[in-house]
């Protein structure tokens, strides 16, 4: 039984990419079910400012991470909406995907229509429709103005991800909490987003979080990581070569303040990592 409104959804993409023409479709595609999957980017005034990769939705039973990265394309193309919000946004390049489970989201269940968790599908994405459109999407190459004209060294620099946050959220915890997948090389930012986001809501202080040691509320998955299998986290880790944060809000809480958190993650992630 469907209890929420793709179209809402995608109502609202289509009415943020009105509003600015830094904002473009970077890949679109529709489901074997007819949904259509958005991933969008928008450009900063300066070009070359460090790509953000931003994904919600693949477990339609997590709306607040939908909700927050919605609101990420709003705050960034509506100079208004912007102008109130603490941090410079829109100074940095970004790779949106709202929602990458619309029949899920939909139904509010984990699963998408075929009954697979989509963040287990990454090791054969081309499996699923949506996960090879989340590939394709982190695959392209290309900026999405096919008539740019800078060199290709250019191009690359702008197309690589510098870092990603995956929004979640976890009916289980009392918390908030992260994994932090990164290489044994890369400096840790985790504790400073927690730091952060305990001023909004609580912090999951459980010793294990799904096997794995939690440390006030973040835990560490150092270079290849298998335990949890193919999510999209480790396809971003191994396969895009990316930082990956993997941010999880309590679906205990209330509804603006599981949004709150993952907006201050967002923002503490992009100013510490890059």
């Amino acid at each position: 039984m469907k209890i929420r409104n793709y179209a809402d959804v995608t109502d609202r993409i289509l009415e943020a990419l009105r509003k600015s023409d830094r904002l473009t479709v970077w890949h679109q595609e529709y489901t074997t079910s007819t949904y259509p999957l958005y991933c969008l980017r928008y450009t900063a005034q300066q070009k070359s400012s460090p790509l953000i990769y931003v994904s919600a939705g693949i477990h339609g039973d997590e709306p607040a991470a939908v909700e927050c990265a919605l609101r990420l394309v709003e705050l960034l193309v509506d100079s208004d909406l912007h102008n109130r919000f603490p941090f410079p946004l829109n100074e940095y390049n970004w790779l949106i995907s709202p929602c990458d489970n619309p029949y899920g989201y939909e139904r509010d269940i984990r699963e998408n229509s075929a009954g697979f968790d989509l963040n287990r599908m990454f090791e054969t994405p081309t499996q699923c429709p949506e996960t090879a459109f989340i590939a394709e999407s982190l695959q392209r190459k290309q900026c999405a103005h096919p008539q740019n004209t800078r060199s290709n060294n250019t191009i690359r620099k702008r197309g690589k991800i510098e870092l990603a946050l995956d929004l979640h959220e976890d009916s289980e915890s009392d918390g908030f909490y992260l994994w932090e997948r990164r290489t044994s090389q890369c400096l840790p930012i985790g504790n400073v987003i927690v730091k952060n986001v305990a001023g909004l809501c609580s912090i999951n202080q459980e010793p294990l979080i799904e096997d794995h040691r939690n440390e006030n509320g973040v835990v560490t998955l150092l270079d290849q990581v298998t335990t949890k299998g193919w999510t999209r986290g480790r396809y971003l880790a191994e396969q895009v070569n990316t930082r990956c944060l993997i941010l999880e809000t309590p679906t205990q809480l209330d509804w603006e303040t599981r949004i709150a958190a993952h907006l201050m993650a967002i923002q503490t992630a992009a100013k510490h990592a890059l």
